[in-house]
């Protein structure tokens, strides 16, 4: 890793932490990041050209596999006709219309540059529809990194305040006081929190923004009956019910949670998976909501929304989602790591709990074997000995993310191989931590 040490002491002096993201660089990864190169199917490699069977595949916006044929052929093909036109044109229809295919509930939708964006527009949105201003978000979601989402991502259980009335706990230093008044935080799955805090504030409320599986904070399935228990609560109090899909949007399932859990929100924020890590995203839903976009002048612009360049690897990406089973064989294969992962840590004398869906999961080094919220998942798993797990790994070439948080994400590409490979690699990651 010497030549990423001496890359590190370079990329400090123009990039703060070392990279160009908080979840890349200094002090995520300790020493140093490890500085990559290339990838290529379920491999990357990095500067030394050491190969790496790939966990974090791009914070899972790889889904496909890195550098996919089709998808790398429709990009080039788009090279040739232009990078960007600045105007509408035919495919960004055509790809619109995939994505509506494939999504139970998406009637209309629209085209941005990330995730962040799409939530932050999602909420406009329905603030524009609902005449009100607050939004509920929960403990332990994620939804970017602008400031309206930017508060209790990850609280530490000194923070936390009431089950009843939950702190709000900024993630970052700059984000405003004013801001965060605008914001009501609310623990993951208990429908008799939210059922009273609609009851007594539902006329100040336009949005409940959930990831519908909580994926970054710990992979926790909603409870039976609470997803449809917050459908029907928003219904009845005039909120827009935001699913945010950058995770489990292409994911979960080809239509993603609204078809796994057959509960259909208002508006869907897409991101990640949806290129094959590509930098687009993508918000839509009903056509009574997204009309006002146009019908109440509701501002949605970008000069690289809908970059002709990434429509046309959303385009690829979902044609080839689209086509056979191949979600079987994804399932199957997710099914084998994690099962192989159970049995590993069980021979080796490890307490571990994997909670989450076959093709993206985590691992918590915890006696725990069952988590509901943040506030079971927070200060019950061992991230120091997660952080000293997966350098083990890493130094036997599979790469994991340090942070205990962060999911472990399969790609279509990856094969029985890239299992075995990544299980023999783990008896002995065991044995050495």
């Amino acid at each position: 890793m010497e030549s990423s040490r001496k890359l590190f002491d370079r990329a400090t002096v123009v990039l703060p932490g070392g990279s160009s993201s908080s979840f890349r660089g200094y002090p995520v990864f300790k020493p140093h990041p490890i500085f990559m190169d290339r990838a290529k199917g379920s491999k990357i490699y990095d500067i030394d050209g050491k190969e790496y069977v790939d966990y974090l595949t791009a914070f899972g916006s790889i889904i496909l596999g890195h550098c996919h044929p089709k998808v790398n052929e429709a990009v080039k093909n788009q090279i040739d006709k232009g990078t960007m036109l600045g105007t509408a044109y035919k495919l960004e229809v055509e790809t619109a219309e995939k994505v509506a295919k494939m999504v139970p509930n998406v009637e209309m939708l629209s085209f941005c540059c990330s995730g962040t964006e799409a939530t932050m527009t999602a909420l406009r949105i329905a603030r524009a529809c609902t005449g009100k201003d607050k939004i509920i978000k929960f403990e332990g979601h994620y939804h970017g990194h602008h400031d309206y989402v930017c508060v209790s991502s990850q609280p530490h259980q000194s923070s936390w305040g009431s089950r009843w009335a939950p702190n709000k706990i900024p993630m970052s230093p700059g984000v405003p006081s004013d801001t965060l008044n605008t914001v009501i935080v609310q623990p993951w799955n208990d429908i008799e929190v939210l059922e009273k805090t609609i009851e007594r504030r539902g006329g100040e409320i336009a949005a409940v923004l959930m990831e519908p599986l909580m994926g970054n904070g710990g992979m926790i399935y909603p409870e039976k009956g609470y997803l449809e228990g917050v459908r029907e609560l928003t219904q009845e109090n005039d909120i827009v019910l935001i699913f945010d899909e950058v995770v489990t949007g292409f994911r979960l399932a080809k239509g993603g949670a609204s078809e796994y859990f057959k509960v259909k929100p208002d508006l869907h924020c897409f991101s990640k998976s949806i290129a094959n890590g590509y930098p687009i995203g993508a918000f839509g839903g009903k056509r009574e909501i997204m009309s006002r976009v146009v019908q109440e002048g509701v501002f949605h612009a970008g000069t690289y929304s809908a970059n002709p360049l990434c429509v046309a690897a959303v385009h690829a990406t979902l044609s080839e989602l689209d086509e056979g089973d191949k979600y079987k064989r994804f399932y199957e294969i997710g099914n084998r790591l994690t099962d192989g992962l159970r049995e590993v840590a069980e021979n080796a004398d490890q307490n571990i709990f994997i909670p989450g869906f076959a093709g993206f999961f985590n691992m918590y080094f915890t006696d725990k074997k069952e988590f509901h919220n943040w506030r079971d998942v927070g200060p019950n798993i061992n991230y120091d000995k997660w952080d000293r797990f997966a350098w083990q790994m890493i130094k036997r070439g599979v790469y994991l993310h340090p942070d205990a948080t962060e999911r472990i994400n399969i790609t279509i590409s990856h094969t029985e191989d890239d299992v075995e490979r990544t299980l023999s690699v783990a008896k002995d990651a065991f044995r050495a931590i």
